[in-house]
């Protein structure tokens, strides 16, 4: 039996979950973040958790805040010698324009802190083709009072590769794997719609590379994505906790949360790594048919080589006969916006405010304008 409560989300969320845990969490619980706030609230809170008796994830927490920080991340990779997409930290009107001078477009404008800019906006960042979308963006973050930065789109397809390991406290890996991203919606900069494993170990180099360079320990979760002008991997975050494409690796044989909860507790680690299943797949059916007619659109993708991507059985992300709970509330506000639709050929659509008033309010701000597209990046 599994308790869940719901602790919202958005400013406070912390404070939230942290009175949560400290006041009602069960003795000895194991504390897995799943988001960036819960990274930032075990870093920062680490001393009272453990008075509660609790054990949160294996990190050096000054280490884990670096990750948070987009600029921070950037600084260390250019020390230890990662490839890194031009970046600049923008303040001012001034800097975003000497930024672009530099960086060109299509540019991205991403938040230092991911976490923070999704209090108030849907993603973790705008992509802008133009100066008056970047502009826009810019003001918007702004007035949300978000500290961004301006970055080069990685040139190359829509293709990620992702390293995973485990680090234990003398910096020796327990485990490591790696996959690939191959699609996502919005394409060009947006969330992961279908996954494959792979063994690539070019991959896995750079990923160890870089966290044991810099000193990173526990799980860690390490993208980069292959710039087609000079063939090199080029660092694009590093994620400091479990994934949305853990249901791909526990489906490939790789059951990263139940070696993660075994060490904390000391208990024997199931085996992890080579030989896995490197050819499961992780689909999410909807987004990945919209993305797939923007590819072929753009002539990317066609319709024989996309059928023949999906001819195959797929794990899913929240898709689960024995608990279809998360499936209901995932496609809730989809059914919701097709309703809406119908009902606006039919000529009955609701006001805006009739709706509003029978909703929960939306505290996040949505894209301004459908060309400029938002990051929701899975990894």
């Amino acid at each position: 039996m599994v308790d869940y409560t719901d602790l919202g989300t958005g400013d406070g969320f912390q404070q939230r979950a942290l009175a949560w845990l400290i006041a009602k969490a069960p003795p000895s619980a194991v504390v897995l973040p799943c988001s960036d706030e819960g990274l930032e609230l075990v870093a920062r809170n680490r001393p009272a958790l453990v008075e509660r008796g609790l054990t949160p994830i294996e990190a050096d927490d000054e280490k884990l805040l670096d990750m948070l920080d987009k600029e921070r991340t950037h600084e260390l990779a250019v020390e230890h010698g990662i490839p890194v997409p031009p970046t600049a930290t923008v303040s001012t009107a001034g800097e975003l324009r000497e930024a672009v001078e530099e960086i060109g477009f299509p540019c991205a404008l991403k938040p230092l802190h991911a976490h923070e800019f999704r209090r108030h906006f849907e993603g973790k960042g705008f992509v802008a083709q133009s100066w008056g979308d970047l502009e826009e963006f810019f003001r918007l973050s702004e007035e949300a009072g978000v500290e961004m930065l301006v970055t080069e789109m990685v040139r190359g397809p829509d293709r990620y590769h992702s390293s995973y390991t485990y680090l234990d406290e003398h910096g020796d890996p327990l485990f490591t794997f790696t996959k690939q991203k191959l699609r996502q919606y919005p394409i060009t900069f947006g969330a992961g719609v279908f996954h494959t494993m792979d063994w690539n170990e070019e991959v896995s180099d750079l990923g160890m590379r870089f966290c044991r360079s810099i000193g990173l320990r526990g799980l860690l979760n390490v993208e980069f994505k292959r710039d087609s002008r000079d063939g090199r991997l080029v660092l694009i975050e590093c994620n400091h906790r479990f994934t949305a494409s853990t249901a791909l690796h526990i489906a490939a044989g790789l059951d990263v949360p139940l070696f993660v909860y075994n060490r904390l507790v000391g208990a024997p680690n199931p085996e992890l790594g080579r030989p896995y299943n490197e050819t499961k797949t992780l689909w999410y059916p909807l987004d990945d048919y919209r993305a797939f007619k923007e590819y072929r659109r753009r002539g990317e993708l066609s319709t024989v080589r996309y059928l023949r991507s999906i001819a195959r059985l797929h794990a899913f992300s929240v898709a689960s006969l024995r608990d279809p709970g998360p499936l209901v509330l995932a496609l809730k506000p989809r059914v919701r916006g097709f309703w809406r639709r119908m009902m606006r050929r039919l000529g009955r659509e609701k006001s805006s405010s009739e709706y509003l008033s029978a909703e929960q309010p939306r505290a996040r701000q949505p894209s301004p304008a459908p060309a400029r597209e938002l990051e929701s990046r899975r990894g």
